[in-house]
């Protein structure tokens, strides 16, 4: 169907003057019906502010992707700056690596220390900075 045809059966939809004969293809009884869907008022609208609402929980979401890669990036630097700490002091210290294994525990829990810092920062305190501004 070219567009002349569905302007001239939007037309007569619109008009409402046609003939079951001018309507017998598939075209024009799916215009027709379309046009009286489209007529019909919706029985329960959407909220105004529905469109506020999927933009802040989209770019919730996409926040807390995002902290997620900062706190995973964090960690790994966190853990190599440890890492390299330990080789230094052991090639131009006076320490060994049996030495620095006696404090496995404490290089063990440094991680997990800064993980758990992190967490409570993005939940309690920039939680709380957002809500007051937002207010």
């Amino acid at each position: 169907m070219n567009e002349s045809n569905d302007e001239k059966l939007q037309r007569l939809l619109e008009d409402g003057n046609y003939s079951s004969d001018e309507l017998l293809n598939k075209n024009g009884e799916a215009y027709k019906l379309l046009f009286a869907a489209l007529n019909k008022e919706p029985e329960k609208g959407l909220p105004y502010d529905f469109a506020a609402k999927v933009i802040r929980k989209i770019t919730a979401q996409q926040k807390q992707s995002n902290e997620l890669k900062y706190n995973i990036v964090a960690l790994g630097v966190f853990i190599g700056l440890m890492v390299l700490a330990c080789a230094i002091l052991t090639f131009y210290g006076s320490i060994t690596w049996s030495d620095v294994l006696k404090y496995k525990w404490i290089f063990l829990l440094l991680p997990l220390i800064f993980m758990l810092i992190q967490y409570f920062d993005q939940k309690l305190v920039k939680a709380k900075l957002f809500r007051n501004t937002n207010t």
